[in-house]
């Protein structure tokens, strides 16, 4: 028994000391903290919408013209914004991270490519949560069924899905063929990485990576398809798993980067900020702005409510529409910043409160012509 354990404890003695040179674009504090605070906000969107308010139950289950059809339907297109806030910003992140690291090939490292891994599982577990509640919401509007030409999984929001599910997958199957490699004797840099924190002393390598690998990816890959495919009511357990993922991750990821910088080529320090992290920052940032533009907006169209009454709900445009892309957002944004320019009159607050003026006026003929007089 002694003599067994000998040779276990000489392996066990040797360290990876060529990990790899620094990448601040992959590894960078800026690419790490947007990427999972990102699927962290839409994670707990979904549980703040499903699990601790009555948001998730909502149905429009009146006929239409009515105005609790169109309160509720107001609603569910608030809900259903909120929901996907920095969801596609992070998806166009994930997937361009993903290519950064196929297009590298063998010359990336084990270390750093492991890293994009877990990184770009975050952009998989916030799709997931996000679609589990956006598809749950657009089924609540059967209206709009028989106006779709494109099949509903195949808009574009699915097809951008779809293409970071494959491109998830392909990375996948890089990463355990780079394991294969595995050496701490290695004359090379980039075959190994240092253990300490996301494995035990006994542990062999590269079978307990591996395995970490196929399981994770495997978990994700079905939480994702379950989001784009699985009916309504599967949408808490998966909201669940999605969940659970996001530790698992969020660990992995610090620890292996804390294990890793001393021991990078000439001890380079990969906290400078450059072009990928100042992005995935702003990002970031862009994301919850408009996570705070969403939620105003939906309070201020519920103290309305509770103001003027439920009919009020009848006076406001339907302007939660199928998903567009980020060009027409932006053509449709100029257009709107020139026909502001363009207009006599500066348009005064929010569009909530354009309506409720309008509302006033038109219930207030007396008001409204009193505002004519001036």
């Amino acid at each position: 028994m002694e003599a067994s354990e000998a040779p276990e404890t000489g392996v066990e003695e040797l360290k990876c000391e060529k990990v790899g040179e620094a990448m601040p674009d992959i590894a960078g504090y800026g690419v790490l903290i947007g990427l999972s605070v990102q699927a962290l906000i839409s994670l707990v969107l979904a549980f703040w919408v499903f699990f601790l308010t009555k948001l998730g139950r909502l149905d429009v289950s009146h006929p239409e013209g009515t105005w609790e059809h169109a309160s509720q339907k107001k609603r569910l297109g608030f809900v259903s914004d909120i929901l996907m806030v920095g969801n596609d910003l992070q998806m166009i992140t994930g997937v361009a991270l993903i290519i950064t690291a196929l297009s590298k090939g063998t010359e990336i490292d084990l270390y750093h490519l492991h890293l994009v891994f877990d990184t770009v599982s975050f952009v998989g577990i916030s799709n997931a949560a996000a679609l589990v509640c956006w598809t749950f919401m657009q089924a609540k509007e059967p209206a709009k069924r028989h106006r779709r030409v494109i099949p509903a999984h195949w808009t574009g929001r699915f097809r951008v899905s779809y293409v970071f599910a494959i491109l998830f997958l392909v990375l996948t199957i890089l990463l355990e063929i780079r394991l294969d490699q595995w050496s701490l004797t290695s004359e090379e840099v980039g075959y190994c990485y240092v253990t300490t924190g996301i494995a035990t002393a006994g542990a062999a390598h590269p079978l307990t990576d591996k395995s970490y690998v196929a399981v994770t990816a495997i978990w994700l890959l079905l939480v994702m398809f379950g989001a784009l495919f699985a009916s309504a009511k599967f949408r808490k357990p998966l909201l669940i798993l999605s969940f659970l993922q996001f530790p698992v991750h969020l660990y992995m990821m610090i620890a292996l980067r804390s294990a890793n910088q001393d021991s990078l080529e000439e001890h380079e320090n990969e906290n400078e900020w450059d072009f990928g992290q100042t992005t995935a920052t702003i990002l970031l940032g862009l994301a919850i702005a408009q996570l705070i533009h969403q939620g105003v907006n939906f309070m201020k169209f519920e103290r309305t409510l509770q103001k003027h009454g439920p009919e009020y709900a009848l006076t406001q445009k339907d302007e939660h529409g199928e998903p567009t892309s980020l060009m027409e957002a932006g053509l449709r944004a100029i257009e709107e910043a020139k026909q502001g320019s363009a207009s006599p009159r500066p348009e005064r607050g929010s569009s909530i409160e354009r309506h409720e003026e309008s509302y006033e006026l038109m219930r207030n003929p007396e008001s409204r012509a009193y505002r004519n007089s001036d």
